[in-house]
């Protein structure tokens, strides 16, 4: 992952102050320019983009690494100690394919004394979906009870967004997960977006090798296979990889900073700050503090663009 994060501009043709939009209240900055002009096609992350089902999923996730350091580790770790490295180690490569993060696991739980048989990171990837599936379930079991509401499941405005963007992407948008691909577009169907993400525009783990990226792989066929420009580009995602991936492929980067609900704030860990700090270092043209709370302003700032000499440039029809 060295490289990978390697790869991040940081600080690299930053704006020398954030530009707060007007009307958003200080939801929507500009924090690097862009030129808009060329845009024909929408790229979204899926969990804390537009779907909130899986909100809370850091809970899980600790809960599962933890039990599988401490019960492989030879002699075991202390529940704390494995607790603080997990979570250190999840916060570092969020967003990256679920399968890479438990192979880091299992070299985690290699380098604490676990002698025994070839461990497969696919097991640790099962049991955490696993978990991933009973909190989907449940949360739906509320919605259906009316405990929930379906604005309980979705990143607020999300529903407002998809169809007013898609009118004004002539070549689609699409969708991209690091959630396995089956999951994703039962997801889809469940929540009504079936209409902006046909069958063909959604990629997931799942159905690609285990250790490629959904992001990257959607990126690279956009741009390798289907002819698309780089500058056409739009992406939405609260998750580095495809904020990145986007940014290194010369398109606009919008960075979702939607709250993943841990029980470890508190502690200083997967906090609203150190999500929006990582997804500007990764290369986000736009910031989203509170997705998506005013669509019209947030689309017409994207299709105006923004010049680093702080003028707008010209407002497309």
């Amino acid at each position: 992952m060295a490289s990978l994060f390697d790869k991040f501009p940081g600080r690299h043709g930053l704006l020398e102050k954030p530009v707060v939009v007007e009307n958003t209240e200080g939801n929507v900055i500009i924090v690097r320019e862009f030129d808009s002009r060329a845009l024909s096609v929408g790229l979204f992350d899926f969990d804390g983009t537009i779907s909130d089902e899986r909100v809370g999923w850091p809970n899980l996730m600790v809960a599962n690494n933890v039990a599988f350091l401490v019960a492989l580790s030879s002699p075991h770790l202390p529940h704390k100690k494995a607790e603080k490295m997990v979570i250190e180690d999840i916060e570092k490569t969020i967003g990256i394919p679920t399968y890479m993060q438990m192979k880091r696991l299992r070299t985690m739980i290699e380098e604490n004394g676990y002698s025994g048989p070839q461990l497969d990171p696919g097991m640790f990837k099962d049991a955490y979906n696993d978990a991933l599936v009973g909190m989907v379930a449940s949360r739906r079991a509320k919605f259906e009870n009316g405990e929930m509401t379906g604005n309980d499941l979705l990143i607020p405005g999300a529903a407002e967004l998809l169809p007013a963007l898609q009118r004004r992407m002539p070549k689609g948008i699409y969708l991209a997960s690091g959630t396995d691909e089956t999951a994703v577009m039962e997801s889809v169907e469940y929540l009504g977006f079936s209409q902006y993400f046909p069958r063909e525009r959604i990629v997931g783990a799942g159905t690609l090798a285990p250790e490629k990226d959904a992001k990257e792989a959607v990126i690279n066929n956009m741009l390798l296979k289907k002819g698309i420009r780089s500058e056409e580009l739009l992406t939405f995602g609260d998750g580095f990889p495809e904020i990145l991936y986007t940014y290194l492929a010369g398109g606009i980067a919008v960075g979702v900073v939607s709250r993943d609900e841990s029980h470890y704030e508190h502690q200083g860990h997967f906090t609203i700050a150190q999500k929006e700090q990582r997804l500007i270092n990764a290369g986000a043209h736009i910031i989203v503090r509170n997705p998506f709370a005013d669509v019209h302003s947030l689309l017409e700032i994207i299709f105006t663009g923004y010049h680093v000499s702080n003028k707008f440039l010209e407002t497309h029809p």
